[in-house]
């Protein structure tokens, strides 16, 4: 058997609680009265009602601070408050709705409509009460699944034989697109960021698909033109029609032999160290999975000892602040150049605190990755 829905009726008048109270109860309502607006709150904080009934009219506190004390309470202010008002008085019916009530009917009025209008608010609360749990129950799956994310990211700090790297991972929402790897494979080290079209979850299974793809299939006796052109396949076939990624491979040996391969991602960043400049690398390629069957081409560069290479995503140069500027990635190659005798440590923490520090708009925050990698 269904649970009574309980109202709480507030009306100074006696008889008229008593009168309302009993066409209610027969209507299968638990009632709850009220002679006054200051028992009427109390109650309803005691009870959390279902709904609450108030006349409009009431010596000390009147039916209109009734509503604006009910609505400005975290316990009450999702409770629906039906408000009696008096006869064909719009003023009453403005100053009823603007204090928080959410109908009203004119006292006196047929029962029939007191009864429709409160069991249209029933129903109301009931759709929200239901949204309420399906968002609570999707912000728990969320952060689940943000945690997951979370754990296919590396270690922020890796530090081998002649390569060390410090990286960041700031999304925008709980669950993001943006995505970095790095692992040793042989004597290889493979470095991957990729940044994958949309937000939220249907960007985060494509991560893990990717994290999972590029473990099981990396190969250093093929050419990562190769990879990436199977990479891409892959993609195609598990991505919904409206995604892609960009994204880059790299692979470095014991040596300093450096290869690279790019899918339309942002330009990286190489401070050399004997030249004492950075040098910006722009490498205009195709998509990951737009289409299948494209081509990829491999490029190859030596890296020689102190040189620090910067990689990440276009959240970064999406920044904007509220006047139209950019975050330009000239910043960061200024800061590899400032603090060229500096520790990584330290290099990462400038890069870090001067994108924390750059003044976005909301509008233009999007999901920032950046790796930092210093050769030995």
């Amino acid at each position: 058997m269904d649970q009574r829905q309980r109202i709480v009726l507030i009306d100074d008048n006696a008889t008229d609680v008593a009168v309302t109270r009993r066409l209610l109860e027969r209507r299968g309502f638990d009632i709850v009265p009220a002679l006054s607006g200051e028992e009427g709150l109390r109650l309803a904080r005691d009870v959390i009602p279902d709904a609450i009934v108030v006349d409009y009219r009431m010596p000390g506190m009147d039916g209109f601070e009734v509503a604006r004390l009910a609505k400005a309470d975290p316990q009450l202010q999702t409770i629906p408050l039906l408000m009696l008002t008096g006869a064909d008085s719009a003023e009453h019916v403005v100053e009823g709705l603007g204090s928080g009530a959410d109908d009203f009917v004119t006292k006196g009025s047929d029962v029939e409509i007191l009864i429709a209008r409160l069991r249209a608010l029933l129903r109301m609360k009931a759709y929200q009460d239901q949204l309420r749990m399906m968002n609570q129950q999707m912000t728990r799956d969320l952060q689940i699944a943000r945690r997951v994310q979370e754990a296919l990211v590396p270690q922020r700090m890796f530090l081998g034989p002649r390569i060390e790297i410090r990286s960041a991972y700031i999304p925008s929402e709980a669950l993001s697109g943006d995505f970095y790897d790095y692992f040793l494979l042989d004597r290889f080290m493979y470095l991957f960021v990729a940044d994958v079209s949309g937000h939220g979850l249907p960007a985060a299974i494509l991560v893990s698909l990717l994290k999972s793809y590029i473990h099981t299939e990396a190969d250093p006796q093929s050419s990562l033109a190769d990879f990436m052109r199977r990479l891409n396949d892959f993609f195609f076939t598990v991505s919904l029609p409206t995604q892609f990624a960009t994204a880059q491979l790299f692979r470095i040996d014991e040596e300093g032999h450096l290869v690279y391969a790019n899918a339309a991602h942002p330009p990286f960043l190489l401070y050399q160290r004997e030249r004492g400049r950075t040098a910006v690398f722009e490498d205009p390629s195709n998509l990951l999975g737009a289409m299948p069957d494209m081509s990829f081409e491999e490029h190859a560069l030596k890296v020689e000892s102190g040189d620090t290479l910067f990689v990440y995503t276009d959240g970064l140069t999406d920044r904007r602040t509220a006047g139209g500027e950019f975050y330009s990635i000239d910043r960061v190659a200024s800061i590899l150049e400032r603090c060229r005798e500096a520790s990584l440590e330290a290099v990462y923490d400038a890069i870090f605190d001067d994108v924390n520090g750059f003044a976005s708009t909301e509008e233009f925050k999007d999901d920032i990755a950046f790796v930092v990698t210093r050769f030995g």
